[in-house]
């Protein structure tokens, strides 16, 4: 969860902010601030100076120049000594300006409305909360200026409320929501779900939901946990379960494939086995002979364990890999289709100015699947420079071109629940939403939204290194769902399952993809 220096600890709040150290309300004040300071309370700082009209420079959390000379002329109006320096005198001083530019509110948040030109440890706790949703609302300073209500009027408008920038009993309720929390509680536990009835007592006329299920190790559960918590949301599963080698020869992997198999039967959870290419090979696809023994494999495999059909997930091909791929997909389901069964295809996205990935016709594979996967992610990874993984864009260019060639209930668009942590030595790791926020946290550092990309952002230094952090969390997401809807697309695709921002499943419900 994420932390923030000035929000005081309220009996009624949504969120109960753990912090490091005693809490402090926004009248506190910090350690003392000069040039050359950084993390999350300079950011505050430029915050509540920009508030009062002054111009520090943009609220990056690192005090420069710029911030010495709008506080120095804040100093020299309030008649103290002109130092550049935030100290006790000074940030009283500033408190005091605050209250008398703006409508002093000290109830908690949830015992009044907020608006517009508010100020008080409430709107310190609502700035938190939307942060801590992956909206922008700025620095948590107490201020309710126009970012705080931009983020305000966002969250209203993709929650169905009324947009009207006032956080009152509704907005406040679903705000609680959101969180996990209930609204009349004092934020000590998250609400008890509500019961939901079996699958099988549901008609479901929903978006398809398939979450991409992983085993590496034999004690690994994330997968298996997301899977059962989320039972009425999930139409399928897709496990890493299947690859082939150059040569033919099948390789298994995950561990408790039985148990998996009986838990999707009993909870009529359709089950669509991954199948892979090792190291990018084609052979399986170019050599007749090998294809035909791979096709009647599966074609056994899926009568015998009671599969609803496959995942084809083939990479690293070629444009000339393009005629054999697809007499592959169209003899599997041609094995298929008279067991009842069906087949799904994985695709690397491809868009109108993009002349890579050809061997995915979409036309010619239409015929023969049932779905079309695509892989909206990576479009930054680990292997390149920093930037967002899945920009809305980039996403709404490769549904156009998949929509012009293909029925769109048969596109599934593929969601991201990851990120990466570029490090300016050349380390690179995968991150997901819980530990990019953690980590923001722990070096004091402000989640950024990218308005271009929709999705968040933020930097950190580090043993004199410089990492870069993008990820997606629920309220990315969100940007990619409305797609499904304004397209009428067939679903979407969890890449994968266990790793999600758990505001993922609360957006997805909100947005009718549960049964």
């Amino acid at each position: 969860m994420k932390i923030f220096p000035f929000v005081a600890t309220l009996s009624t709040a949504c969120s109960l902010l753990l912090l490091s150290s005693p809490a402090r309300a926004a009248s506190q004040s910090p350690s003392f601030l000069q040039q050359g300071s950084v993390g999350w309370s300079v950011s505050v700082l430029q915050q509540e100076l920009q508030d009062l009209g002054y111009n520090p420079g943009p609220s990056r959390g690192y005090f420069n120049a710029q911030t010495t000379f709008a506080l120095e002329e804040f100093q020299s109006q309030a008649h103290l000594q002109v130092d550049g320096i935030l100290g006790p005198l000074t940030h009283r001083a500033l408190i005091r300006a605050l209250k008398r530019h703006y409508d002093d509110i000290q109830a908690p948040l949830g015992q009044t409305d907020l608006t517009y030109g508010d100020y008080g440890p409430g709107v310190v706790t609502l700035q938190g909360d939307l942060s801590q949703l992956g909206y922008n609302p700025g620095p948590a300073d107490g201020v309710f200026n126009r970012q705080t209500g931009q983020a305000v009027m966002a969250f209203q408008s993709h929650e169905g409320l009324v947009v009207d920038e006032i956080v009152g009993p509704k907005t406040y309720q679903a705000l609680c929501q959101a969180l996990g929390y209930s609204s009349g509680s004092n934020a000590s536990g998250p609400v008890a779900p509500t019961p939901v009835s079996s699958p099988s007592s549901q008609v479901s006329s929903s978006p398809w939901v398939l979450g991409y299920y992983t085993q590496y190790t034999q004690t690994s559960t994330s997968s298996q946990n997301s899977l059962a918590q989320h039972l009425h949301t999930i139409s399928a599963i897709a496990p890493l379960w299947y690859t082939y080698r150059a040569n033919g020869e099948l390789i298994k992997h995950g561990y408790h494939r039985a148990w998996v198999r009986a838990y999707a039967r009993e909870h009529h959870i359709a089950l669509y086995p991954v199948v892979t290419n090792a190291y990018g090979n084609d052979r399986i696809l170019t050599n007749q002979t090998l294809r035909q023994q791979i096709v009647n494999q599966l074609a056994v495999m899926a009568r015998e364990d009671g599969y609803q059909g496959y995942n084809i997930d083939f990479e690293g091909l070629n444009y000339w890999d393009e005629g054999p791929l697809t007499a592959f997909v169209k003899a599997l389901s041609e094995k298929l289709t008279p067991l009842g069964k069906t087949v799904t295809i994985a695709v690397i996205p491809r868009t109108a100015q993009d002349p890579y990935n050809r061997a995915y016709n979409y036309q010619a594979l239409a015929p023969y699947v049932s779905k079309i996967v695509l892989m909206t992610y990576d479009y930054h990874d680990i292997g390149s420079a920093p930037g967002p993984v899945a920009p809305i864009n980039w996403v709404n260019q490769a549904i156009q071109y998949a929509i012009a060639r293909v029925n769109p209930e048969k596109i599934v668009l593929g969601l991201a629940v990851y990120g990466y942590n570029w490090a300016s030595n050349g380390q690179t790791v995968e991150i997901h939403a819980n530990q990019a926020r953690s980590l923001a946290a722990q070096y004091g550092v402000p989640i950024k939204w990218n308005p271009l990309s929709d999705e968040p952002d933020f930097t950190y230094q580090s043993q004199g290194i410089t990492h870069t952090v993008y990820f997606e969390n629920g309220y990315s997401d969100a940007f990619k769902l409305q797609l499904v809807k304004k397209y009428h697309l067939g679903g979407v695709a969890i890449w994968r399952l266990g790793d999600e921002d758990p505001h993922l499943w609360t957006v997805l419900s909100r947005m009718g993809f549960s049964h």
